[in-house]
């Protein structure tokens, strides 16, 4: 922890507390609309208590050091209606942004922090534009449109940044429903796992361990690093990796997860009916052409060349299976082991 003051944009305590006056002259107007449908109100009424709620606490965090505006720097501003005032607070969002991205905070600062609240913030404004803009749609319309949007779960206790307990609670969900036995926030060796699993009954295959990683992000991208540390901590629990997430992916991350055979998984691969398996080929951008198909475990390659003839030393998740065929299977190394014997027992 570090006492240090707070290194913000230029003109920030000027620009916050502008932007806290206009969202609750919004909302003060909107309270006395009565054109809006019971949808529109509620999620007028929810979004802005929540951005409300975010900004007044940057406030509090940034402290009394900061500049505050007199009265005579104070600027007002009328709008002629919930429309233009919604432009208006966007328009003052992007800005602030804007600040912050030329600045480029280091993601473990305070003012990274700040940052993603204010992105957040921005979310809920662009969801309560959306149910505003929709004029008289039938409810039941709205709230469909309104449960699609790509934000509906931004609010939701266990997210935001540094939490994650949402995205663990929806991916442990979805193994229990898939056989295994799930718990969230295991430690190993003093490292937190997100999600361990194992199946029950055993279907004597390297997925009956799982080790799994979630992302819940909004901005940052997932790059190699996170393969390699999942992979690592996967191959110290001899079980299957698995990562859980919602924001992008870098190309290199993602030939990385094939090549290591990592089950990358999205909220709507969540909604299977079984683990999906990983994904071993990719599409080609030539047409009418049969080139030879190379898979994940040719594209891999072998251990060096030292290690190569050594009993034993194959690749392998889970002791006691070994990779057969071009696809994703294992088989057991042990041929005449007891049926009830499972093939890493022992190893």
């Amino acid at each position: 922890m570090t006492d240090e003051p707070l290194s913000l944009p230029p003109g920030f305590a000027y620009d916050l507390t502008q932007l806290i006056d206009a969202i609750e002259t919004l909302r003060d107007a909107l309270s006395e609309e009565e054109t809006l449908t019971t949808v529109q109100d509620i999620t007028a009424r929810r979004r802005l208590f929540l951005a409300l709620c975010a900004l007044k606490t940057i406030r509090r965090q940034i402290g009394d050091t900061e500049y505050p505006p007199s009265q005579g720097d104070h600027e007002v501003v009328t709008w002629d209606g919930p429309a233009q005032a919604l432009y208006h607070i966007e328009l003052r969002l992007d800005r602030l942004l804007e600040d912050f991205s030329i600045q480029g905070y280091d993601h473990s600062s305070q003012e990274y922090s700040i940052e993603q609240t204010l992105e957040t913030i921005q979310d809920h404004i662009v969801i309560l534009q959306d149910a505003l803009s929709e004029g008289s749609t039938d409810n039941s319309t709205q709230l469909e449109k309104l449960s699609s949007h790509r934000s509906v779960y931004a609010d939701v206790a266990g997210r935001g940044v540094g939490d994650g307990r949402w995205l663990e609670y929806q991916l442990q969900r979805a193994l229990m429903r898939w056989g295994y036995q799930a718990e969230t926030r295991q430690h190993l060796f003093g490292l937190e796992v997100d999600v361990v699993a194992k199946r029950k009954p055993k279907q004597q295959q390297p997925t009956d361990w799982i080790v799994a990683q979630c992302k819940d992000w909004t901005s940052d991208t997932i790059t190699p690093a996170t393969i390699f540390r999942l992979c690592t901590i996967a191959f110290a629990c001899r079980a299957m990796p698995v990562l859980c997430h919602t924001t992008e992916i870098t190309s290199n991350a993602k030939e990385l997860a094939r090549r290591f055979e990592v089950r990358i998984l999205d909220l709507d691969d969540l909604e299977r009916p079984a683990l999906p398996g990983p994904q071993v080929y990719k599409s080609t951008a030539e047409l009418h052409t049969w080139p030879p198909e190379y898979n994940v475990r040719e594209d891999r390659g072998t251990l060096p060349y030292m290690f190569y003839g050594d009993p034993g030393k194959r690749f392998s998740y889970v002791p006691g299976f070994r990779p057969i065929g071009m696809e994703s299977d294992y088989e057991p190394i042990d041929d005449d082991r007891d049926d009830d014997t499972h093939p890493a027992a022992g190893h």
